[in-house]
């Protein structure tokens, strides 16, 4: 009996723990390498799997700009990381804020700057929670 609820517990807690890795997950850190995280999310409730979704639409919803790589922020405010299950590796953009607007470019792709339609406001209450 002690045998088959020690193999009962173990089991459960085997499941519970692979349900975590399955879980969408945020890290925003402040600036490009400082690793000072600022923010941390794992999609366990639906208020936090939808901030993590409002941060991923903020970066899908933008648009390539036509501006010098070398022209963006020496000191980038942000660094966003965002895994989705299903995915090797997690979606890496180097994010600042420039005025009223949010310019990134995605890790690994510098040649390419992008400007996302949601304002720095918006994006800024998304790193608040608000």
């Amino acid at each position: 009996m002690k045998k088959l609820l020690f193999s009962l517990c173990l089991f459960s807690l085997l499941l519970l723990l692979s349900g975590c890795e399955s879980a969408s997950r945020l890290n925003l850190s402040q600036g490009y390498g400082n690793g000072l995280k600022l923010v941390h999310l794992s999609a366990g409730s639906g208020e936090t799997y939808q901030r993590i979704t409002d941060f991923q639409a903020a970066l899908e919803n933008s648009t390539p700009l036509e501006k010098d790589p070398a022209l963006f922020a020496y000191y980038p405010d942000f660094l966003l990381e965002i895994q989705t299950p299903g995915t090797q590796e997690p979606l890496q953009a180097v994010v600042d804020i420039n005025g009223d607007f949010v310019d990134f470019y995605y890790v690994g792709q510098e040649d390419t700057l992008y400007r996302a339609q949601a304002s720095a406001e918006e994006f800024l209450a998304l790193v608040h929670g608000d």
